[in-house]
C-alpha cells in the first residue's frame, strides 16, 4: 500500500433553510463486468502473480505497469520518466512524502501529468515521480482504476473497464510478473 499524508480536515457547520428534496435521477444502467472460466484460457494455474500490464504513456508503450489496488497514487519511476522524454523542467512540486516503499518516507521529485491510453480510453494521469530502484516502470493505483471504472482480477490476469464501445480488457503480461520486470522496457 502506498499513501501520503492527508491534509487536515476542517469541519464547517452551515445552517440552511430546509428545502423539499426531489428524487434524484436514477443511475444509468452500466454494463456488467464479469469474469468466468473462459478468461482462464492460457493461464497456468496455480500461481500468485501480480497483475502487470502494458499501457501507452506519452506516445510510448510502457511494459511492466503494476496494478496496485492498495496504492492511493500513481507512481512513475525516474528511469521511466527520463525514457519517456521528460526532464526536470516538466515536473511540478509534490509537497507530501509517500510511505510504504521502505521504513522511511520517500519524497517525490515532483509530479507530471502525461496522457495514458488503455485501449480506446485516453486520459491525463497525475504521476508522482520517485527516484528508487524498483521492479516496475509505473504503478497504477486506485485513483486511475476508479477514474476509468476498472475492475482488475489477478486470478484471471485481466483488467476490464467500460468504454463507449462496450467492456474492454487488457490481459496481464504474465511473462513479466514472475521475474518482476528486470529490463524496464519502453518501446517507441
Amino acid at each position: 500500500m502506498i499513501y501520503d499524508l492527508l491534509t487536515p480536515l476542517t469541519v464547517h457547520a452551515i445552517q440552511a433553510l430546509q428545502k423539499q428534496r426531489t428524487p434524484s435521477k436514477q443511475p444509468h444502467e452500466a454494463p456488467s463486468i464479469i469474469f468466468n472460466d473462459f478468461d482462464l484460457i492460457g493461464v497456468t494455474l496455480p500461481y500468485s502473480d501480480p497483475l502487470v500490464i502494458e499501457l501507452h504513456v506519452n506516445r510510448f508503450v510502457v511494459e511492466c505497469v503494476f496494478i496496485d489496488q492498495g496504492s492511493t497514487f500513481e507512481v512513475m519511476y525516474y528511469e521511466t520518466f527520463v525514457k519517456l522524454g521528460f526532464n526536470q523542467s516538466d515536473l511540478s512540486p509534490a509537497p507530501h512524502p509517500l510511505f510504504s516503499f521502505n521504513a522511511n518516507p520517500e519524497y517525490p521529485l515532483g509530479k507530471i501529468t502525461p496522457p495514458v491510453q488503455a485501449n480506446s480510453r485516453t486520459m491525463d494521469v497525475v504521476f508522482l515521480v520517485i527516484k528508487l530502484p524498483l521492479p516496475y516502470n509505473i504503478i497504477m493505483g486506485r485513483t486511475w482504476l476508479h477514474a476509468i471504472q476498472a475492475v482488475p482480477s489477478t486470478y484471471h490476469q485481466l483488467l476490464r473497464f467500460p468504454t463507449q464501445h462496450g467492456i474492454e480488457r487488457i490481459r496481464g503480461s504474465r511473462h513479466f510478473a514472475p521475474v518482476f520486470c528486470p529490463h524496464h522496457e519502453i518501446l517507441n
